[in-house]
């Protein structure tokens, strides 16, 4: 079994171990940031492409309720929204977490938010293939995998910032992702009439 297949079963199996050898890769901040834009470069083309094999994949009703939705057929933009949104939830579980007592170093969240973001290029080429010649399956797919995906999320925030434990890993969770949603509330609200026409595009 290679290296990175490994590692992925690793991810699944025991997640918090996985991380702790994740934080020892000698890699550059530099180099980790190159991944994170291509591994976000793939889901943005993914969610894209998605979006024009299937139209129907934005429920009409989300679409009408978040224009802001409208950007799964502006794969550019939406690559752009991904890379800021990971710089700025890095960097927000980093500071949260300080405040709470976490110890880690910010490298360390960064490594493992970038992994992740491997793992969820992977899984999405997978749901959006399974979608294809199963539909269904691939909606049970997408589940199964954002259950999992919290879950490993909650170790790899417990590890980053030297917790252990998954229930302040839960508080430093809720309260970045309270935070960025209510940010992204306000962005819909002042972008709401412009995104609005994007959806007639």
């Amino acid at each position: 079994m290679s290296f990175w297949v490994q590692m992925t079963v690793d991810t699944f199996r025991d997640p918090k171990r996985t991380a702790e050898k994740i934080i020892q890769w000698q890699i550059t901040k530099t180099e980790l940031y190159l991944a994170m834009i291509a591994f976000s470069a793939v889901n943005a083309f993914l969610a894209g492409l998605s979006s024009i094999v299937s139209p129907l994949s934005v429920d009409p009703a989300a679409l009408e309720a978040m224009p802001i939705l409208a950007l799964m057929k502006m794969p550019l933009i939406l690559f752009v929204l991904i890379v800021a949104g990971l710089i700025i939830s890095i960097h927000g579980f980093f500071w949260a977490g300080s405040v709470m007592g976490g110890q880690g170093q910010l490298k360390d969240m960064l490594v493992l938010f970038t992994w992740l973001q491997g793992l969820r290029a992977v899984a999405q080429a997978a749901v959006f293939l399974l979608s294809l010649a199963i539909p269904t399956l691939g909606s049970l797919l997408a589940v199964v995998v954002a259950i999992v995906a919290f879950w490993i999320l909650l170790h790899f925030i417990s590890v980053a910032l030297n917790f252990n434990s998954l229930l302040r890993s839960f508080a430093v969770l809720v309260v970045v992702s309270t935070a960025f949603f209510l940010s992204l509330m306000m962005l819909v609200t002042i972008t709401g009439v412009a995104m609005g026409g994007l959806i007639d595009v």
